[in-house]
């Protein structure tokens, strides 16, 4: 318990990580990944559920120096961290790291950008702890996941990552870093990740009050409160720490194009495959038979009355690809989701759990869709995987289409493209705050008031 050696290597790689060190692939990965997490939270700003965590840090959070990217006011670290924490995953459409069955930058990334308000960070700092976090972050679920005998939601692991990145951009010296992830890993949310997927709420993955603990960790330490004794420093997980500066599982995320859960995924993709081939509508549909493996099962099947109902569904959003042609934030966030066909689409989308898929699962997450049609054909997808399961075949561009199809909802097409490049083309020298602007402007850019998220 409690390896000295391995503590050393840990606390080494979250002080020494610099962007100045960074190798040019490294660099490349932590812009790819920011790019990514910022359009998911600016667009993610204006949903329901971003805006009630808003309403609670407005009540409760003295003002501060840190932006409420929901509402524009203002507050302290940790006020911020949870409900930037919510807005990042407020879409589900943050990128995944499949072995872990979650959601590692979402975990962190609302709390990050509170933290760097706060600290006036350069751009290539902001980027070095970004880094760091998605690397202890995965590191550490791996870890608890074993410890504790099962998966847990993201915010238990986003705790730990959010100490790590925001006690970095803070400063702490290696005896409060220490002091901070040991505190962050005693009082991380514990949530089994299975729950949240069986009937949906705000509880969500865990995420804004893992923050929310984060940075409750860095304050307590920055203040003389101490801890000792973290998960990963346990023998059988220190191998993890070993590789730490050499592996880097950031190049292993999947990205999402789809705000719903990722095990909806490859079922819809084939679905939408089988329309753009065949042309039929809805009308022509007789029936869906999705085949599939289990853990997709788990998810709610209900017609949804809500955001969370939506997104951590496995009928809805297919039904969403039938009868809108996609599942984004309108179809997963707002009253489009209570169109009156959408409880006859849904009864049409039958599930079987197929052992092949199975056996691929968590690694890979295959799907296959039969179409029946009401004139007798039947339509075969055959096996599917989710689009950007394979982090290097995601390209800027694709995030950048995504990035605007996601905010041109609510902002001019210039706005999202100013934050765009921004986060590209801003020098590392440069202060971050130059980055965080265009984030900040984007957020609370709505010229659609009108638009209602439930």
């Amino acid at each position: 318990m409690n390896d000295r050696k391995a503590l050393a290597k840990l606390l080494s790689f979250v002080r020494e990580t610099r962007w100045e060190t960074m190798d040019e692939a490294v660099r490349a990965q932590a812009k790819k990944c920011f790019l990514d997490l910022a359009g998911a939270l600016t667009a993610g700003a204006k949903n329901h559920s971003a805006k009630c965590a808003a309403a609670y840090v407005a009540e409760n959070y003295p003002e501060g120096p840190c932006t409420v990217f929901a509402t524009g006011k203002k507050t302290n670290f940790i006020g911020a961290s949870l409900a930037n924490g919510m807005a990042a995953n407020a879409l589900d459409l943050d990128d995944g790291f499949s072995l872990v069955r979650g959601h590692p930058g979402a975990g962190f990334f609302g709390a990050l950008l509170s933290a760097a308000e706060e600290t006036d960070p350069s751009w290539g700092e902001l980027l070095a702890a970004l880094t760091v976090a998605f690397e202890v972050s995965i590191r550490q679920a791996f870890s608890i996941r074993n410890y504790y005998g099962y998966d847990h939601s993201s915010g238990s692991y986003g705790a730990f990552a959010t100490a790590a990145s925001a006690g970095k951009l803070f400063g702490l010296n290696d005896e409060q870093m220490e002091s901070a992830l040991s505190i962050a890993d005693f009082i991380m949310p514990v949530t089994p990740a299975k729950r949240s997927t069986f009937v949906p709420s705000m509880n969500k993955d865990g995420i804004y009050f893992g923050q929310h603990a984060g940075a409750e960790a860095v304050k307590l330490a920055l203040s003389g409160v101490t801890g000792r004794n973290m998960v990963i420093l346990d023998d059988e997980y220190t191998p993890a720490i070993d590789t730490l500066g050499e592996k880097y599982y950031m190049f292993d995320l999947y990205v999402k194009f789809l705000s719903c859960c990722r095990w909806a995924h490859s079922p819809i993709r084939a679905l939408k495959g089988l329309m753009e081939e065949y042309g039929f509508t809805e009308n022509e549909v007789e029936r869906i038979d999705v085949y599939t493996f289990g853990n997709a099962g788990t998810l709610y099947m209900e017609a949804p009355t809500s955001e969370d109902e939506a997104q951590y569904n496995i009928k809805y959003p297919i039904a969403a690809q039938l009868l809108f042609g996609d599942c984004g934030p309108l179809e997963s966030s707002t009253d489009k989701m209570l169109d009156s066909r959408v409880p006859a689409a849904i009864e049409k989308i039958a599930f079987h759990r197929d052992a092949s898929y199975d056996a691929l699962f968590p690694a890979k997450r295959f799907s296959r869709v039969e179409v029946t049609l009401t004139d007798g054909r039947l339509l075969n997808s055959g096996p599917v995987e989710p689009l950007g399961d394979r982090n290097a075949e995601v390209s800027i561009e694709m995030i950048r289409e995504k990035i605007h199809a996601c905010n041109d909802i609510y902002a001019p097409e210039e706005t999202t493209e100013k934050m765009i490049r921004a986060v590209l083309n801003t020098p590392a020298g440069e202060k971050a705050s130059v980055v965080l602007d265009r984030i900040r402007e984007l957020a609370l850019t709505n010229d659609h008031p009108e638009i209602r998220h439930i």
